[in-house]
């Protein structure tokens, strides 16, 4: 029930985590500067490194003291990519005395010139100003740095800006954009050269679903990853998604489970000295145990995290202090003691933004007033209650179904990418044949009648490669079925014949539900067989005439000549059939996929663009309707 510190949640991501140290930094007179120079150098690439993305709190806090010491005198800009990364060090308690220091660095950065410098002191500026003033504070600073850095050539910055940006829209509950954020930081990632999935971005994704309601996906996540975390032996990032595990047990109404998970995640945080994860652990716990009915408990647990918490000078969390204090009391039947931290409570939510803990506290608070019979008041905050669920509730379907707006837009932009990028390959190829071709004809003219046999064999030779680069542009070499290039001249095709022969024809799209769940927990080889076998199985079930082609990465087209609405509704419940039946005993025996199906039938006149447009309507309805289903 708890949320990260703001601190945590901006400067972790952008590289500058915490450590603790004095005003003064350290120098090692005895030790040349030119060596301590090349130290420096040598640390701060391995702090503002891949290696940092998924580093624990320690090893990285490890790194910030051994930067802090190597720092040369006299050396202004790296004097300024210090500050930038120590921003973040946990010895500014102070919200004010942070931004100050902030503001600090930033002027040094903007001096040097150095825009790398300059957009982790943004980032970091952020944080204080989230701590100061709420989540919603912190956004335009972030925008500035995200700006600053597109299109340049630091891209893993870039994706840890967007990273978190797309934390703090996932605490505001703006999942789909939060979404979006997170897909543009994989990229940035990929285009610094990073491979394979950063797991602290995997774990916001997680979040993000677990946000918006789909509670199977996060959970498959969080337990996957806690196992991935704990053969490699990382327990900060164990603890952390048991956390996360836990709040999604409390938030799907099994308080027991939620129980178990703080409980496990708290053992491993107290074994490993891991104060944040430990204090985070005992507030989830205690909101476990009040819904469990045991207030007294609770009461002995927020009392340990009020005190872990007051430890590390961390404020953040008060909020969910007091409205957890005051639903405990209410639970021991003291309402005027509930009552006063509900009170309290109610303008640090507030200032967070968190819509969620509110409607908790306006629950809490009118089920206090009802007990004291104060019957007016009560009857207030329980239609303040209503009406901020039906708010929710309702940004939460706008949020799915934008999201798969976005997701959408993604893949198409994506496969159109990489088909301008694959034209572009086939018209450099095809320009370096040409010219293959005409030095060979300036020999041929060299050596005269000698070679007129040599250029008929080499020019059908190259009528036979180009026939065969025209194959290979019109199959998907992965399944076996038409590319997207292919499927959309047999459409236009079949579309003309329709309208000239006055003949009805109908068009499919299907999309394979959670095809990403299968990649993230499988592999993109698992993946890739998937594919064929759906392929495959498609196949089985169409006439020779109806050709099936792959549009997309999961997203699949059927062209069904002279078929009307009725009869390829007749092949569309085949296709979804056949899908439900697939097993991968090579894969997991357990592992079951299914399809969703848009159908659309030509109108007259109509072209093939509109004809596709419509059937992904169609599709975009089954998915919204529960996927596994074809809609028309």
């Amino acid at each position: 029930m708890t949320i990260l510190t703001a601190i945590l949640l901006v400067a972790a991501l952008a590289g500058a985590r915490a450590a603790h140290a004095s005003d003064v930094v350290r120098r090692d007179e005895a030790e040349p500067g030119s060596t301590r120079a090349a130290a420096f150098d040598q640390t701060f690439q391995r702090v503002v490194g891949p290696a940092s993305l998924d580093a624990t709190r320690a090893a990285y806090d490890a790194d910030l003291e051994r930067l802090r010491a190597q720092l040369p005198a006299g050396d202004p800009l790296r004097d300024a990519r210090f500050r930038a990364l120590y921003c973040g060090s946990d010895r500014w308690k102070d919200p004010a005395q942070g931004l100050a220091y902030a503001d600090e660095a930033l002027r040094r950065a903007r001096d040097v010139r150095d825009v790398a410098s300059e957009a982790r002191a943004m980032l970091c500026r952020t944080a204080y100003l989230m701590a100061a003033s709420g989540s919603q504070r912190g956004l335009p600073e972030i925008d500035k740095a995200i700006a600053l850095l597109q299109g340049g050539p630091e891209q893993q910055l870039l994706g840890e800006a967007l990273h978190a940006r797309g934390d703090i829209l996932s605490l505001l509950g703006e999942q789909a954009r939060a979404m979006l954020d997170f897909q543009r930081a994989r990229a940035a990632y990929r285009g610094a050269g990073i491979e394979g999935e950063v797991e602290s971005l995997m774990l916001s994704m997680a979040i993000g679903y677990r946000r918006m309601g789909d509670f199977e996906q996060a959970r498959r996540h969080f337990e996957a990853a806690a196992t991935r975390l704990e053969a490699r032996g990382d327990w900060e990032g164990v603890a952390t998604n048991l956390i996360q595990l836990g709040f999604l047990h409390d938030e799907s109404g099994a308080p027991e489970k939620a129980s178990d998970a703080f409980r496990r995640a708290l053992a491993i945080a107290e074994r490993e000295r891991d104060n944040y994860s430990a204090n985070a652990a005992r507030l989830g716990l205690a909101g476990a145990q009040v819904a469990l009915g045991d207030p007294k408990a609770a009461l002995e647990t927020l009392a340990l995290a009020r005190a872990g918490f007051a430890a590390e000078q961390d404020t953040s969390s008060d909020d969910m202090l007091l409205l957890l204090t005051g639903e405990a009391l209410a639970r021991q039947g003291q309402h005027i003691g509930a009552m006063e931290r509900y009170r309290q409570a109610q303008p640090l939510i507030e200032r967070n933004g968190n819509q969620r803990y509110l409607a908790d506290l306006f629950k809490a608070r009118a089920a206090s007033e009802e007990a004291l019979g104060w019957t007016a008041a009560a009857l207030e905050d329980y239609k303040r209650y209503a009406g901020l669920q039906l708010k929710l509730q309702g940004k939460m379907r706008l949020q799915q179904g934008l999201l798969l707006e976005y997701e959408s837009e993604i893949q198409r932009r994506e496969w159109d990418n990489r088909r301008l990028r694959a034209e572009a390959l086939g018209k450099q190829q095809e320009v370096a044949v040409l010219e293959r071709v005409r030095r060979w004809q300036t020999a041929a003219l060299a050596l005269g009648a000698l070679l007129v046999a040599l250029l008929a064999s080499l020019a059908w030779r190259q009528r036979a490669r180009s026939r065969a680069m025209h194959t290979l542009a019109m199959q998907d070499p992965l399944t076996g079925a038409a590319s997207r290039m292919g499927i959309e001249d047999e459409a236009a095709r079949a579309l003309a014949q329709a309208h000239a022969e006055e003949k009805p024809l109908s068009l499919l799209m299907l999309d394979l539900d959670h095809f990403k769940t299968v990649n993230d927990r499988y592999g993109h080889a698992a993946g890739d067989a998937v594919l064929r076998a759906a392929v495959d199985a498609w196949e089985a079930q169409l006439r020779g005439r109806d050709p099936l082609g792959r549009v997309g990465g999961e997203e699949f087209v059927v062209v069904c000549p002279e078929t009307s609405l009725a009869q390829a509704t007749v092949v569309a419940h085949r296709l979804l059939e056949a899908t439900r039946g697939l097993r991968f005993p090579k894969i997991d025996p357990e592992l079951r996929v299914s399809v969703s199906i848009g159908i659309a039938q030509c109108r007259r006149d109509e072209d093939r663009d509109s004809l596709l447009d419509r059937a992904d309507a169609a599709l975009y309805r089954a998915k919204q309707r529960g996927r596994d289903r074809a809609e028309a």
